[in-house]
């Protein structure tokens, strides 16, 4: 009899299953000894339920609740695998999925980062730049009555538009100022549409950022408070014979992930023209 049984120990040592996980399995009903010496407290289990062991460990491995594993082990068959195999894929290319736009996002976040540290000892200047097209979400379009003192407000509408569309909250957002509005200065209406800039494949594109020429400022401040940094651009753009053709893209390059002192967030605005 003895060479047919384990004890607790022995047992873990040939599934890999700790002592401790053992006494839970066995708490829950999941995978119990079959037999506890009444005299000294020894638990005894055997060995067809290494194979039992084995199948726990491969469905824990990937990702399977230990309810579901419960009853699988006593409904196991080529067809019931195959179905809870299935189901559980589904779910790990859900987590796929998801892992790779919490990469992007922060592929996003450093590259804006960086480029703020770079250019922070100097964002008097104004920059015209060639650009590629970028691939924006955009979210729902803004009321025309939105102010920028409310956009708080959209924001949350925003956000709960990124969660229908199983998008993760990190991306920064930013913000668009029409064309129409740029020519009349009407800077405190937040335009169409609020946005994130995107970055890999991972994340659903309705928009994109024109490619084409950028008229490129920056300055610290709070939010809401980019008159003045439109003004010194607008004026750069008449100056130097340019004619404003498109939208205003609004980024923070500092938010408040990035610095304590709201005072010193870094806005930069790229004004399409040509």
């Amino acid at each position: 009899m003895e060479k047919y049984r384990m004890k607790i120990s022995e047992f873990a040592h040939v599934t890999g299953i700790t002592r401790r996980t053992l006494l839970f399995y066995d708490s829950i009903g999941l995978l119990s000894p079959t037999e506890i010496d009444r005299n000294n407290g020894y638990r005894y289990y055997t060995y067809p339920q290494i194979d039992i062991a084995n199948v726990i460990t491969v469905l824990r491995e990937i990702g399977m609740p230990l309810k579901q594993i419960k009853e699988y082990l006593s409904n196991r068959s080529p067809e019931n695998l195959i179905d809870m195999l299935q189901a559980q894929k589904a779910v790990v290319q859900e987590k796929i999925q998801t892992l790779e736009q919490i990469n992007d996002m922060l592929d996003t976040r450093i590259s804006l980062t960086k480029k703020g540290m770079s250019v922070r000892n100097d964002i008097d200047s104004i920059e015209v730049r060639e650009y590629d097209a970028v691939p924006l979400l955009l979210g729902p379009k803004l009321p025309e009555t939105s102010h920028v003192l409310d956009g708080w407000y959209y924001l949350v509408e925003f956000y709960d538009f990124c969660n229908d569309n199983q998008i993760i909250r990190g991306l920064p957002a930013g913000s668009i100022i029409s064309h129409s509005d740029l020519l009349k200065r009407n800077f405190s209406h937040p335009s169409r549409y609020y946005y994130c800039p995107l970055s890999g494949g991972s994340y659903p594109s309705n928009s994109e950022k024109p490619k084409g020429l950028y008229v490129i400022g920056r300055e610290y401040g709070e939010y809401s408070q980019s008159a003045a940094l439109y003004d010194r651009v607008l004026n750069y753009i008449k100056e130097a014979g340019l004619k404003v053709c498109g939208d205003a893209y609004e980024e923070y390059l500092f938010d408040e992930t990035s610095t304590i002192d709201s005072t010193k967030y870094l806005l930069q605005i790229e004004i399409h023209v040509q």
